[in-house]
């Protein structure tokens, strides 16, 4: 094969799977169209924080990890909340609201918290079953992070920073 056919089929190559990646991306996760409450009993739905970015957690009182990463994601909220992040945390259908309304004000816990007393959210979201179980929601909807276990902090960051969200 002669240098030149062999570099316009590694050209070739290239385009058809760069074009692969891109369609693949067009059938980004995005945020389902729920509607829940708050702990306190307020309603909210995930559509009206579109047009900014959502870190959603779920998480349960009895979950060690999940308590462990609580002043770091207080921390988060401090820094980012004021730029337009949306914190909402998402208590698994195994906790009690008395656990939570208690986790809530012994920890200080600064941002949304609902209770998914019928796994709605969690089956909304890939049938979450393992806490902490984190997703970033990109202002346009696209989930474009989901971390099991402890946050990456440092990527997270980035991720924020590249939405244009600026600490304070």
């Amino acid at each position: 094969m002669k240098p030149q056919t062999r570099h316009i089929l590694f050209a070739s190559l290239m385009l058809a799977a760069l074009f692969t990646i891109n369609w693949a991306n067009k059938d980004a996760a995005q945020l389902p169209e729920l509607t829940f409450k708050d702990i306190d009993g307020q309603q909210h739905t995930f559509a009206q924080y579109l047009g900014r970015p959502i870190l959603l957690t779920f998480w349960a009182t009895d979950c060690p990890g999940c308590i462990q990463e609580i002043p770091e994601l207080k921390h988060l909220y401090q820094q980012y909340s004021a730029a337009g992040l949306t914190m909402i945390a998402v208590a698994m259908a195994h906790d009690t609201p008395a656990h939570i309304k208690a986790m809530r004000a012994h920890k200080n816990l600064p941002y949304l918290i609902t209770w998914d007393h019928k796994a709605e959210i969690a089956q909304a979201f890939d049938n979450v079953r393992v806490t902490p179980t984190h997703f970033l929601i990109a202002p346009n909807g696209d989930i474009v992070m989901r971390k099991i276990g402890g946050l990456n902090l440092d990527r997270l960051h980035i991720k924020l920073d590249g939405m244009g969200l600026t600490p304070s």
